[in-house]
């Protein structure tokens, strides 16, 4: 892993405090906070300011549901080549889409590593920026999140793009090429 400087913005939204956080190539992390450090405020600036207001906005944007598809550059480098290729693929799921680990796991050319992408996608630093949320259980099961809210998040994001989630389920329908 390489140790690149870096930069920090705490945001609040109506879902809770994120911590963001980049590098000089992109946005590194996005994660939800249990609880946010008061006062919220940036540390460390740099020049990668601009682009930590850019994904904060880009955030809230996306969390009043007036943004379906983020455009802040990322920085996933300092992951594995096999992290990098689920959350690639990951990334592209357009909003209000869902796919199952194993067609992720399809996608990537592994098609026998289903629960290895969800692994990957448990360590997905870049949460929402790289929409973990929108993969699911072949069952429609939503089957975890790794944020404080764990799968009450997960569903509430999903409703939030449009789909009906019942019981932690999301119908078989929603599932593109199932």
């Amino acid at each position: 892993m390489q140790n690149k400087p870096k930069a920090n913005l705490y945001i609040k939204t109506t879902v809770g405090a994120f911590l963001l956080e980049s590098s000089p190539q992109g946005l590194t992390r996005c994660e939800v906070l249990e609880d946010a450090p008061s006062p919220i405020e940036q540390t460390n600036p740099s020049n990668t300011d601009t682009l930590l207001h850019q994904a904060a906005d880009e955030l809230q944007a996306y969390l009043e549901g007036s943004l379906k598809a983020f455009s802040v550059p990322l920085d996933i480098s300092d992951l594995s080549s096999f992290q990098q290729k689920v959350l690639t693929a990951v990334a592209l799921i357009p909003w209000g889409e869902v796919r199952t680990y194993a067609q992720v796991a399809a996608q990537i050319g592994q098609p026998e590593a289903a629960r290895a992408v969800g692994t990957a996608l448990a360590h997905n630093s870049l949460m929402l920026f790289i929409p973990c949320h929108r993969v699911i259980g072949s069952d429609g099961q939503l089957h975890g999140f790794s944020a404080p809210q764990g799968v009450a998040l997960k569903a509430w994001l999903l409703a939030h793009e449009g789909h009906a989630v019942v019981n932690n389920t999301v119908p078989s329908k929603s599932l593109k090429g199932a």
